[in-house]
């Protein structure tokens, strides 16, 4: 395990036949550098910001959701209190 620890693989074998390997897990980095990222963004098509304002207005319904209105058009509420 201190091996795997140090990034060393290792065959695993049964009766002289390989049936895997045993490898340390890939750590993923947290963060990206900002070459890096430009570098992978270089490549990206650019986006047409009122195309996806359209679409998000197509698609989305962003309205604010009050769970009472619901409830009071049911008339679960009275206008005095109870």
């Amino acid at each position: 395990m201190d091996g795997l620890e140090r990034g060393e693989r290792y065959a695993v074998t049964r009766n002289g036949h390989h049936i895997g390997d045993l490898v340390p897990i890939r750590r993923r980095r947290r963060v990206v550098s900002r070459a890096e990222f430009a570098a992978m963004s270089r490549g990206m098509p650019r986006l047409d910001d009122r195309k996806y304002r359209e679409d998000m207005d197509r698609h989305v319904n962003d309205d604010l959701y009050d769970p009472y209105d619901r409830a009071y058009g049911r008339g679960e509420f009275s206008e005095g209190g109870q």
